[in-house]
C-alpha cells in the first residue's frame, strides 16, 4: 500500500471526526468550506514572582489541501468545542507548518 494514501486517508478520517464546519476567509480571497480541529489551549510558563497575565494560546489546526496558505489576519467562522453557535476568530500567528495542515494561533475577531 503507498504510505501517502495512508496518510491521506487518516488525515481524512481525523478532520472528520475530530474537527468542526468552519469557513476560512482568506484576506482578499473567497471563503472556503471545510473542517478545523481546536486544540487544547497552550498557556506559557511565567517565571516566579513574575507579573505576566498568563493567557492560554487558542490553536486551530486547518488542512492545507483546503486552505494552502493562511496568513495573518485570516478570519475563521466556526464554534469551538462546546459552544453550538459558530463564532468569528482571526489569525494571530502561526504556531507550525505541517506536511497536512497548518496549526495557527487565533483570537476572538
Amino acid at each position: 500500500m503507498d504510505l501517502a494514501l495512508l496518510k491521506a486517508q487518516i488525515r481524512e478520517v481525523n478532520f472528520t471526526l475530530h474537527g468542526t464546519p468552519a469557513t476560512v476567509t482568506v484576506p482578499e480571497g473567497t471563503p472556503v468550506s471545510t473542517r478545523v480541529i481546536w486544540l487544547t489551549p497552550e498557556t506559557m510558563e511565567v517565571p516566579a514572582g513574575g507579573y505576566q497575565r498568563s493567557e492560554a494560546k487558542v490553536i486551530v489546526a486547518v488542512p492545507r489541501d483546503d486552505v494552502p496558505a493562511i496568513p495573518r489576519g485570516t478570519l475563521i467562522a466556526s464554534a469551538p468545542p462546546l459552544l453550538s453557535a459558530p463564532a468569528l476568530w482571526q489569525v494571530d500567528g502561526m504556531e507550525t507548518i505541517r506536511p497536512d495542515h497548518h496549526r495557527v494561533v487565533v483570537v476572538p475577531a
